[in-house]
């Protein structure tokens, strides 16, 4: 019978050191295993539970930020969708874009661009229009089309450059270029290209690459010996330099520098009442992109009538039309390579 019980109690020795955690041992002792699965489903589900309060923080914070942003009221005439995008597919969409030099003026900055994104997000790019441009104004006849801005606001001039085009548009931004310079140093400078030396408000520039902070940045963009023409280039390229920055260091993919980017955004831009905040989430999005390389940047081309006037050229900007509407910005830019928008505006 000790011969039995020794070698009982040598077999459930055995059996505990071989599995730790299995059957209980003398005095019914808790299954070790079992406990450290129970430890480990545990710290998952905290886990989880940690990401997903994170996640929502940054939603809220990113939603909070967006609903901050102005909105106006902008009629869209020709708004009903002219057809369901494929399922599962992003539709193309045309913001009209404009800039506010100076707070009140009514007439904005010149500036005025058509900044279109190619169905399923698939980049795009951005026409630049010149703002003296002649063309038919419903209700006021020919006048440049800044006067459509002027003479009626937002609304008209949607109206006028969707009868000038043929392109429907969704949405309207005006950006305030006051609010510019914490925008600039919210993205860490930005770089552009001068082809000379020259001096704003006392601030020299030299001939090649500059590297702007949000004070400079104004420098640059109202230099008071420019042309409104090139006071508009300057404005655009310093759009597109920020956009190139935040696509290529990566802002928004950070919580940190992405708030601080958005928060920046947020004030400087006025948008029309229609745009969501889910919206305007998803073109912060969709504009990393257009900044990385793959947009395409090209001015309308315009040529002096006999009257004197800037009107279109019907001929370059027919196929212009078209390719926004079919998403071929590109290669109506390979087509066209002196419409191309110049990287190093005077």
């Amino acid at each position: 019978m000790s011969d039995t019980y020794s070698r009982t109690n040598r077999a459930a020795g055995d059996q505990a050191r071989a599995d730790p955690g299995g059957a209980p041992g003398p005095g019914g002792r808790p299954r070790r295993r079992h406990r450290g699965r129970r430890i480990a489903i545990v710290s998952v589900a905290s886990v989880l539970v940690l990401l997903c309060a994170v996640a929502l923080a940054g939603y809220l914070v990113i939603n909070h930020l967006a609903s901050s942003v102005h909105r106006i009221p902008v009629a869209f005439p020709r708004l009903a969708a002219a057809g369901a995008p494929a399922a599962g597919t992003a539709p193309a969409m045309t913001v009209l874009i404009t800039g506010q030099e100076y707070p009140g003026q009514p007439d904005g900055s010149g500036m005025i661009m058509l900044m279109h994104i190619n169905a399923g997000d698939n980049a795009g790019g951005v026409v630049s229009i010149p703002p003296g441009t002649v063309v038919d104004v419903p209700g006021h006849g020919r006048a440049a089309l800044s006067a459509a801005l002027a003479d009626g606001g937002p609304s008209l001039l949607v109206r006028t450059v969707e009868q000038a085009t043929g392109v429907q548009l969704q949405h309207y931004a005006r950006i305030d270029f006051a609010q510019i310079p914490p925008v600039v140093d919210a993205v860490g400078g930005v770089d552009v290209v001068l082809p000379e030396q020259t001096t704003s408000f006392g601030h020299t520039f030299t001939a090649g690459t500059n590297h702007l902070t949000g004070t400079t940045a104004l420098y640059y963009a109202r230099q008071p010996s420019l042309s409104e023409e090139g006071r508009v280039l300057r404005q655009q390229t310093l759009v597109r330099a920020i956009l190139d920055k935040i696509a290529n260091d990566n802002l928004l993919t950070s919580p940190v520098t992405a708030y601080r980017v958005v928060s920046a955004l947020s004030a400087a831009l006025t948008v029309d009442s229609n745009f969501t905040n889910t919206g305007l989430e998803s073109l912060a999005n969709q504009l990393r992109r257009l900044g990385s390389g793959a947009g395409t940047f090209v001015t309308v081309p315009t040529h002096v009538s006999g009257s004197g006037q800037v009107v279109v050229d019907q001929a370059q900007s027919a196929p212009l039309w078209s390719a926004i509407r079919q998403d071929a910005l590109a290669a109506y830019a390979a087509r066209y390579p002196a419409a191309v928008t110049p990287v190093a505006p005077r």
